[in-house]
């Protein structure tokens, strides 16, 4: 018998090019915590190929048809990886594996739930005045509050943290079957959850980025401890 246990393969969504700074820290974070990642950027694949756990990525933002709204005028949306993602998402949801959606991927999980997006959070609430450029905005923090009792609560073993912010589309209304789990002062959704299955949680922050603190690595621990476990797919 092995003296080290098997990793669960960790399937990372990303887009489809060779570097992307985020899947590398996502994947780094994946290893610390004791899982394998696979990256995951096409279709082709995806019912052939086994993961035990499934992170949905950041990136450039979902296409506004799919939760019935008007898309930015001269703005590249990435059709295909919505669609490669709604694709990984029906299957994780399928086979009970669990979901950590980060950023764009939380955003995912809202709307292929019946939820909506607002396209600019400095739009739709008071006080969301943020850094521009990507240093800034990895190195910025901002408060949030954590409903206690839920899921996200239980893992960082406290009800306020700070994140950093990297986006400008935010969460509007929530999908079914999802319950909200933290917030800021001004009313942006910054976690999202499903109280009904072992791990499937949205976050609006980047904690791959934050990989130095307990508390982000207890999300990434807990996604691969339950990766670990028998799946209750049955076939």
């Amino acid at each position: 018998m092995s003296a080290h246990p098997k990793r669960p393969v960790i399937g990372i969504t990303t887009p489809n090019k060779r570097f992307h700074v985020a899947y590398f820290f996502i994947k780094f974070s994946v290893w610390l915590c004791g899982g394998k990642a696979l990256p995951l950027r096409t279709l082709e694949g995806v019912e052939s190929k086994k993961v035990d756990g499934l992170v949905l990525g950041g990136g450039t933002d979902i296409f506004p048809g799919l939760f019935q709204s008007d898309p930015k005028q001269h703005y590249f949306y990435d059709h295909q990886r919505d669609e490669m993602e709604i694709a990984w998402l029906r299957k994780a949801e399928r086979e009970k594996i669990p979901v950590f959606a980060i950023c764009r991927g939380a955003q995912l999980v809202n709307v292929i739930n019946k939820g909506t997006l607002h396209l600019d959070a400095s739009v739709a609430y008071d006080n969301f005045v943020y850094p521009e450029g990507l240093l800034h905005k990895i190195f910025y923090r901002k408060l949030i509050r954590i409903k206690q009792n839920s899921q996200f609560y239980k893992l960082v073993s406290t009800d306020r943290l700070c994140v950093n912010s990297m986006h400008m589309q935010s969460i509007d209304k929530v999908g079914d079957n999802l319950e909200i789990s933290a917030q800021e002062d001004n009313g942006v959704v910054q976690a999202i959850e499903r109280p009904t299955q072992p791990f499937y949680l949205g976050v609006q922050f980047h904690p791959e980025f934050l990989i130095y603190r307990s508390s982000m690595r207890n999300l990434f621990k807990q996604l691969v401890k339950v990766a670990s476990r028998p799946t209750q797919f049955s076939g």
